[in-house]
């Protein structure tokens, strides 16, 4: 960008020079040359310009704007001056929510402290709730190009994916046209500090190449960072697991007469698949699993034909 400038000035003064130097006509013929080449230099200046626009990014997650995970996140890609960054995130924790909107109340909306250097906003609703508010009513006039999700405490792999509501905000930010990540971070839970820097550092490379290589219409990434950060292996597409955590179960915590209270005890799955996320990762593998909000069983539509030849129920009887 520069050089444009000081081409310009180089330009113009060629021009005049010829300006005092020749006849009339020649002074007509260079006029409308520098004409053409200050287009020339305007049009490769607006060029530049847009090649080297940042991209706008909406960071959000489901653990809430003060969470470590969108924090170390949102601190990565600040740094990079490639990218431009907003957050809108929940305003407190919102685990578990899946794809759950609010519809039936007013929802509080709140400017919050920078994020490292990032505007952000805090918002009193699930993570899917959020991403509208942040596409359709924060952001309207400045659209993110992309939306990150997280990074989560703790995975969301398999068929944990369906009750994430950091994988829930991805799903409803494609759902509306925009490019979206998930991340989520296993780990140890004896640890209080998990190293959520490090897997911002992972989490940043799929960004770059999301932004290298685009994502097909309609389909959105559910990233997984494996605990032991030190032992990461590398990146592996997968499939997800599907897998069922059959011995989850709930504990009755206490009672009051024939009323009781239960916590639920999520006990994951044990032979998930080596070619999963749940296996991959468990081997030291980031894992990238391609999603879509398209959930027909296209497979068995064929099978399910004599659904289109189902007769109409018959008219009731007429009352006597």
């Amino acid at each position: 960008m520069s050089l444009v400038p000081g081409l310009a000035r180089v330009v113009m003064g060629a021009v005049l020079l010829h300006f005092v130097t020749r006849t009339k006509r020649e002074v007509a013929v260079m006029r409308r040359t520098f004409q053409t080449l200050i287009v020339f230099v305007l049009t490769t200046a607006a060029l530049a310009a847009a090649g080297q626009r940042p991209l706008h990014v909406m960071i959000i997650n489901d653990d809430g704007i003060n969470a470590p995970g969108i924090q170390a996140l949102t601190k990565v890609m600040a740094a990079d001056p490639t990218y431009r960054v907003t957050v809108v995130a929940p305003a407190k924790n919102q685990s578990g929510t899946s794809n759950a909107l609010i519809i039936g109340r007013e929802i509080e909306i709140t400017p919050h402290a920078p994020i490292a250097g990032a505007p952000a906003w805090s918002v009193d609703a699930t993570p899917a709730t959020v991403a509208r508010i942040g596409i359709l009513d924060l952001l309207k006039n400045d659209r993110p190009d992309l939306v990150l999700s997280g990074i989560n405490r703790g995975e969301n792999a398999g068929l944990i994916a369906w009750y994430s509501g950091t994988v829930a905000a991805a799903r409803e930010s494609t759902m509306l046209g925009v490019r979206s990540i998930a991340f989520s971070l296993a780990l140890n839970w004896h640890d209080p500090h998990p190293d959520y820097a490090v897997a911002a550092r992972w989490a940043k490379k799929v960004v770059d190449a999301v932004r290298a290589h685009g994502l097909p219409a309609g389909v959105f990434l559910n990233v997984n960072i494996p605990k032991d950060e030190s032992h990461i292996r590398g990146f592996r597409l997968t499939r997800g697991a599907v897998a069922v955590d059959l011995k989850s179960h709930f504990k009755t915590v206490r009672r009051d007469g024939k009323t009781r209270w239960v916590r639920a005890v999520w006990v994951p799955p044990t032979a998930p698949g080596a070619d999963t996320d749940a296996g991959a990762m468990a081997k030291g593998w980031v894992t990238v699993v391609p999603l879509s909000y398209d959930q027909t069983a296209f497979r068995v539509l064929a099978k399910l034909h004599w659904v289109s030849g189902l007769a109409a129920p018959a008219p009731p009887a007429a009352a006597r």
